[in-house]
């Protein structure tokens, strides 16, 4: 039972002294940080370099598309479908190859 006492009598110690020290740590980089200051950087006033028109600006993000191209785009679809379909047995695994005795190969 003593000894299991001292354990944590030790173990609160040593968590008290692992907080004051980071504490002190702390406060000693705060009171570095506040009083050496660095040099105040300048305020840099924002002018526009160029005059930019908006209605120009989302006529070029959103172009106007020719409503025709997408038409016959159904017919490549399909026969897509159709070819997947088809080739779908080929993109089976086939089953390993193995050389066992007794075992017949095909």
């Amino acid at each position: 039972m003593g000894l299991l006492v001292k354990t944590l009598v030790a173990f609160c110690i040593s968590i008290g002294a692992m907080y004051a020290a980071q504490t002190l740590w702390l406060s000693s980089v705060k009171k570095e940080i506040l009083a050496n200051r660095g040099p105040v950087l300048p305020q840099v006033q924002f002018k526009p370099v160029a005059q930019i028109d908006a209605r120009k600006l989302t006529q070029s993000l959103y172009p106007k598309i020719d409503p025709n191209i997408g038409k016959d785009a159904w017919r490549g679809t399909l026969n897509r479908q159709v070819s997947e379909s088809i080739n779908a047995g080929r993109l089976v695994p086939l089953p390993p190859r193995t050389n066992f005795p007794g075992v017949p190969r095909f």
